[in-house]
């Protein structure tokens, strides 16, 4: 075995050609002459993969998605079925097992690979009905928070009564106890194993966390930071996580302080993710969010003057074409009156119909179109061509497609 560089190294394995590991701390990544590649976390457990053009990968509730590019260079997205799935992970175990076979010589890949093939379709299934015994679905994160370690104080959406969205709506909104929320805690750590030090932050769940009354709210956080390293450069430590992440909606934010923020930051709160859709104050209406778009730019000059980065979501398409031009003008000068900073993000986040029934009806009244992909596109880059000034200073403008989401 040839050591290519300080964690990767290759063999040549007969009838497959060149094979090479790279053995980072927490996951392991195994390419077949750069062609067929395939990942695992520090648990062995399989996570995705790149075959034949496509990429796959799994999520922890053992769903797969497969992503490639139609013929218009738009990208696809689609669950696999039960058959696809399983084929594939045997696919995968299958090209393990024949690979140990010529890597006896390597310790620390043979212990990987004997990790890997614990974890077959039918131990993987099981781990994910653990999985869900621990959790309440996670409907979705922002992107830059994949890779987070959730944990849920609280479940449900306090509002859930936006026209466009259905994530949560089956489950009321509850905030956990501390004991609760010790005992969630306790599973979650369990669950994850060695593999929790894949995860580069910790996301607080479900849809706006942090409107959680303040005082029971600390007292979780405390919680937290005493399960978990958080912005801790601490030679002795295994991991740490690089701060506290979280949803929260307009009205929510507005019902808290400058002082409570700042409470927040010390406690390594480091971004929290609005949904401002519009700053089409019309439009704003009619998709049934709490607040409004001024409203919006209120809360984050007081959530920046905390020191607290945000991450704004705009949703791209919303209105149709009835509202097109309003949508683009309207929530470029709404977001260029909020103070942005290094560190802040902007997410244009093409609106999905799945379910949105209530939107639907709404728009058909109104005589709205749907847009279609490229007009989409075309609102986007719009949107990104007005608030380009913006990532000269550090902001981050970029996409968030809800579909390609998998935990």
């Amino acid at each position: 075995m040839e050591k290519v560089s300080e964690n990767v190294t290759k063999t040549l394995i007969p009838g497959i050609g060149n094979v090479y590991f790279n053995l980072q701390k927490y996951s392991t990544t195994i390419s077949e002459e750069h062609q067929f590649i395939y990942y695992f976390d520090a648990e062995g457990k399989f996570m995705g993969g790149f075959f034949n053009g496509i990429s796959y990968r799994r999520g922890l509730d053992n769903r797969m998605m497969k992503k490639f590019f139609d013929e218009d260079k738009f990208k696809v997205k689609i669950f696999v079925d039960e058959n696809e799935k399983r084929k594939i992970i045997n696919d995968v175990i299958e090209r393990v097992e024949r690979i140990k076979r010529y890597v006896s010589e390597n310790d620390e890949v043979v212990k990987r690979l004997e990790d890997i093939l614990r974890w077959d379709y039918d131990a993987l299934q099981k781990d994910a009905i653990k999985f869900l015994s621990i959790y309440k679905p996670i409907s979705i994160l922002p992107p830059d928070q994949y890779l987070s370690l959730v944990l849920q104080p609280a479940e449900g959406c306090s509002w859930n009564k936006c026209t466009f969205c259905s994530f949560y709506q089956d489950r009321r909104f509850r905030v956990k106890s501390p004991d609760e929320f010790k005992e969630h805690i306790k599973k979650v750590k369990e669950f994850f194993g060695r593999a929790i030090g894949l995860r580069k932050s910790i996301f607080l769940g479900d849809a706006n966390a942090l409107i959680i009354p303040q005082k029971r709210l600390i007292e979780l956080l405390k919680i937290i930071h005493d399960e978990f390293p958080i912005s801790k450069n601490i030679s002795n430590l295994e991991f740490s996580f690089d701060g506290i992440y979280s949803f929260l909606d307009i009205f929510g934010a507005e019902r808290k302080n400058l002082q409570e923020y700042i409470e927040l930051k010390n406690f390594h709160v480091k971004r929290i993710y609005i949904g401002l859709e519009t700053g089409d104050s019309e439009l704003f209406k009619y998709l049934n969010k709490p607040g409004s778009p001024d409203e919006c730019v209120d809360v984050v000059e007081t959530i920046k003057k905390a020191g607290i980065n945000v991450g704004i979501i705009v949703l791209a398409g919303a209105g149709g074409d009835k509202f097109y031009e309003a949508h683009i003008k309207n929530t470029i000068e709404t977001i260029l009156k909020m103070p942005f900073s290094n560190g802040d993000i902007i997410y244009l986040s093409p609106l999905v119909l799945d379910e949105a029934d209530e939107y639907v009806k709404l728009m058909n009244e109104l005589g709205a179109r749907t847009l279609n992909k490229f007009e989409i596109a075309e609102q986007i880059n719009r949107i990104k061509e007005g608030l380009k000034n913006l990532t000269q200073q550090g902001v981050k403008v970029t996409i968030y497609d809800i579909q390609e989401f998998l935990y």
